[in-house]
């Protein structure tokens, strides 16, 4: 760069090019290339809104001789560059006090601080109380031609190393652009380590030996590279990398993106909301999840009855659509205002407390009954043994298959984790540090760069991980596949196989990312990726698996290219490795606030494209619908699905409007649209017992009294808390009751439970 400053020699820490103390750094250097309309000279730096503000305060504390402390607050206007400040008042100099003021105060001291800054006054107050100023956090002006910024970050140099072969290879680091990254390896980390419970995981790197964390990463990247050859086979063209430290060695070009048009393969013009929810959540499956719904509680009524009489059980009748569909509008209105008792949502603990009238929609009892009963596949037809999604498994795949026929992609999209908080007992439970829930159940997803939406989704289930069967893919769900654990090269085709062909951009993280599996998809898939990159994956030129952070400087850029590929190492606060099959070596730039900073541009679109599936968990987030405390994992992992669902028709009801909804009001229009449509039929049947019967039907079924060979507790006087014994019980139920009173009444109430 013009302004950059030449490379100091024989200065700094740590070994390496200009940090040796008293070593010279001789290698070759020269300019990055710029693109095109980039600055030469960075601007000089645009000041913020908060600094643009017309007053400031500051706080003047007076301890005044027997007196309590009395604090005054003056604001007082901004300055300019070319105002001069007025001193402070010296430790020995004398406040001279006016007639008629109070004692003079006691010295204190102001600190001031950078993000504050050092304000002049333009009318002091009378009573000057006189004190030491201190300078807390600033630095000394630096020599030479280095420009340093308040914000600690500085306008470096962007170079390129000519000479890379005599760098010493050690360990990299993580960076600023890839810190979700380095999750992953945390990740794989604690994956082998199995844990069952959340105080098992450790919480950082630190708790794990150093040459531990590197020899696992590094198996499981061989893994990742033996499945990728694998895939490749006898073609030795692939295989053969022809790493070149010339810009001029690449060639490669984006490819064509030919998809017609994107979004909704359906017209959304004049659709409401709850019509395009029922494109996802169509009849078909909404009458699925009532039939096994009530296959199921039939089950557990046959299995739960004779031990639990008066349970919520006994008073079991089957579902309809439509209380199936007032049940999801109850989940949907939850995650609107939580409450984490959800009994309060029907009883609250005080009047000022209640939320809505949800008595009106469904009874507390018949919606615990519900979720208590509600399933999705038949348990008489799971295999043996059976899998571990086979209680999700048909809602995974129906929602699949409609979130890829429902939506087009566009050009960008990308791969990366997901996670489900889950802190019980799960074989294939997972940990991401990073991630918001730390551990749970994970899912890869492949999404659109820029909206975020969920078109296909595989929950990974720990080793012996059976991959979803897509278009064109021979093997049979269930069958489990033999390639090594972790094998993300194979995740990464089998999400992105019925988009080959068509020129879409595949960005990923370094969990995925390789340099063999970026040549497969761009010349045999037409598809192209980018991405960060792990220096120690096969076929990653030496030269630059030996840059690590000391031995790079700031701002310095190193490179290979082949025809097909580049590789980027980048020197930011940290490392930086990135893999592209359609950047050139380019340095762009990015205003942030305020200071213009130059970056690869691989780094700049990498930044601009992968935050889409971070962006669509964290609108899922603000109305979590999964609710944090679940006994069954699955029907968690169902209400995750009912969350993503919801985003998904968010994206398809807003694309192409003038007037787009916002998240929330599309979940509240949803809701009431989905309670209107389900209460046109009769109102939801309660749990509350029937007209009585005559108490003959209980003589005709002859519950008959006998004697116990001693006395027992009564079961009615035990549930109202009354210490009494009987002899007596019913032969029929063997339940012992009080002949007089109890017997009688223990058996209307029988009688009023309806046959099921």
């Amino acid at each position: 760069m013009p302004d950059a400053p030449e490379p100091q020699r024989g200065r700094g820490k740590g070994k390496g090019k200009g940090k040796g103390r008293g070593s010279e750094d001789s290698r070759m250097w020269r300019p990055c290339p710029l693109l095109p309309g980039v600055p030469t000279v960075p601007p000089p730096r645009v000041r913020q809104s908060w600094e643009l503000q017309q007053q400031r305060p500051i706080d003047i504390t007076a301890e005044q001789e027997g007196e309590d402390d009395d604090i005054e607050s003056y604001f007082l206007p901004d300055i300019t560059e070319d105002e001069e400040m007025r001193p402070p008042l010296l430790e020995d100099e004398e406040a001279v006090p006016s007639a008629g003021t109070p004692p003079q105060a006691k010295k204190r001291k102001i600190q001031f601080s950078p993000s504050m800054g050092i304000i002049q006054a333009t009318a002091l107050p009378q009573n000057i109380v006189p004190a030491e100023i201190e300078l807390l956090g600033f630095t000394p002006s630096s020599t030479g031609t280095r420009t340093a910024l308040d914000s600690g970050r500085s306008n470096y140099s962007m170079d390129i190393d000519i000479d890379m072969e005599r760098d010493f290879i050690e360990p990299g680091e993580g960076s600023e652009v890839d810190e979700g990254d380095s999750a992953n390896m945390v990740g794989m980390i604690d994956n082998s380590l199995k844990p069952r419970r959340i105080d098992d995981f450790p919480m950082d790197l630190d708790s794990i030996a150093e040459h531990e964390v590197v020899e696992v990463i590094q198996e499981l990247d061989n893994a990742a590279d033996e499945v990728l050859r694998n895939v490749v086979g006898p073609e030795t063209d692939l295989l053969h990398f022809d790493w070149r430290g010339e810009p001029e060695n690449f060639e490669s070009v984006r490819e064509a993106f030919t998809v017609p048009s994107t979004g909704p393969t359906f017209d959304n013009a004049d659709l409401i909301p709850l019509d395009v929810f029922f494109k996802i959540w169509d009849a078909d499956i909404i009458a699925y999840i009532v039939r096994e719904t009530n296959r199921y509680g039939a089950q557990l009524i046959r299995s739960t009855i004779p031990s639990k009489p008066n349970s919520r059980l006994s008073r079991w009748k089957d579902v309809t659509s439509d209380e199936i569909l007032r049940f999801l509008a109850v989940l949907m209105l939850q995650s609107l205002v939580i409450d984490y008792v959800e009994r309060e949502y029907w009883y609250a603990v005080i009047e000022e407390l209640q939320i809505g009238n949800f008595k009106e929609i469904m009874t507390y009892n018949r919606f615990i009954v519900i979720k208590r009963c509600l399933h999705f596949i038949d348990n008489a037809t799971l295999p043996v043994p059976p899998t571990k999604l086979d209680k999700i498994i048909p809602i995974i795949e129906h929602l699949n298959k409609k979130f890829k026929s429902l939506y087009v992609l566009e050009q960008n999209i990308a791969i990366d984790e997901s996670l489900l908080l889950w802190k019980g007992r799960l074989s294939f439970a997972q940990k991401i540090a990073t991630k918001r829930a730390r551990v749970g159940i994970k899912s890869y997803e492949l999404c659109e760069s820029r909206t975020g939406y969920l078109w296909q989704m595989e929950v990974y289930t720990g080793k012996g991980h059976a991959h979803v069967v897509q278009d064109g893919e021979p093997e049979e769900r269930g069958q489990e596949s033999d390639e090594p654990e972790s094998a993300t090269a194979q995740i990464v085709l089998n999400l992105t196989r019925p988009l080959f062909d068509k020129g879409h951009t595949l960005i990923m993280d370094n969990f995925y990312n390789a340099p063999l599996l970026s040549r497969i998809l761009k010349v045999q898939h037409k598809t192209d990726s980018m991405g960060t990159l792990r220096l120690n994956r096969e076929f990653v030129p030496e030269a630059l698996k030996k840059k690590t952070k000391k031995n790079m400087k700031e701002g310095e850029v190193a490179f290979s290219t082949t025809k097909d590929l580049s590789v980027v190492v980048w020197m930011d606060k940290n490392i930086v490795a990135m893999i592209s099959s359609f950047h050139p070596i380019e340095v762009g730039g990015i205003e942030k606030y305020g200071y213009y900073r130059y970056k690869p541009q691989v780094v700049l679109d990498y930044n601009f494209s992968m935050g889409g599936i971070d962006h669509k968990d964290q609108m899922l987030s603000a109305y979590p619908i999964e609710r944090s405390r679940n006994i069954i994992w699955y029907k968690k992992l169902f209400r995750r699905l009912l969350n993503v669902s919801m985003h998904n028709a968010l994206v398809m009801f807003n694309h192409n409007r003038t007037h787009a909804l916002r998240h929330r009001e599309f979940r509240l229009q949803l809701a009431k649209q989905l309670l209107q449509s389900s209460r046109s039929a009769a109102p939801s049947r309660s749990l509350a017992p029937a007209a009585r019967p005559e108490p003959a039907a209980c003589i005709r079924d002859m519950h008959l009294p006998g004697k116990n060979t001693k006395k027992q507790r009564c079961k009615l006087c035990y549930s109202a808390k009354v210490q009494r014994s009987t002899v007596w019980r019913c032969t029929t139920c063997n339940v012992n009751l009080c002949i007089v009173g109890c017997y009688t009444v223990y058996h209307i109430n029988l009688a009023q439970t309806p046959a099921v």
